[in-house]
């Protein structure tokens, strides 16, 4: 149920994401108004996997500020520290996921974020990680979506390669569907 893009390009991440809800026992896939993609703070967040997830994170979520210098070569460190022990703390609070059983490995959802002009994947065992190439894509058309962003990595407009991506995903895969929604951060 989801297509979520996201490119890294000259300082600036640009996101995007599909419209689609599905519903495992129905088979149902409806057109949602609320976006998968949205700002808190200075970060950009793309989620798949649950909206009360992406809700948790866009309205209930304070994140923590992380201070640019002129290399940023302390983001990588805070990314896996004080950024994702904020949002396992929010998740806590808030009754999402399973964090703090001593029986169980903690456990979220996938989220994109971009921040500083660099995007990292948290998985859903709060790893975060960063690709080699300055693009991602998650969800049910997430290969198709990274498929059609490398295809079009020479095309220097990153909205039309979002674009392109996501119409891809919406042609081969049945859980994404348009409207679409894009941001900038």
């Amino acid at each position: 149920m989801t297509c979520i893009v996201a490119i890294a390009q000259n300082g600036v991440v640009y996101m995007g994401s599909d419209h689609a809800a599905s519903d495992d026992k129905t088979g149902w896939i409806l057109s949602r108004k609320e976006p998968k993609v949205f700002k808190n703070g200075q970060y950009g967040i793309a989620f798949t996997d649950s909206f009360r997830m992406g809700q948790i994170l866009q309205y209930m979520w304070t994140p923590p500020k992380y201070t640019p210098t002129k290399t940023n070569s302390g983001l990588d460190k805070f990314m896996r520290t004080k950024f994702v022990d904020s949002v396992k703390t929010t998740f806590k609070d808030h009754g999402y996921g399973s964090i703090g059983s001593p029986s169980e490995e903690d456990t979220g959802g996938i989220f994109i974020v971009g921040v500083c002009g660099r995007l990292f994947t948290i998985d859903e065992d709060f790893h975060v990680g960063e690709n080699i190439v300055n693009y991602m894509a998650e969800g049910s058309g997430g290969m198709i979506a990274l498929g059609a962003l490398h295809a079009t990595k020479k095309q220097q407009n990153p909205k039309l390669r979002l674009k392109a991506a996501l119409e891809a995903a919406t042609e081969f895969n049945m859980s994404v569907a348009a409207p679409y929604t894009y941001i900038q951060i």
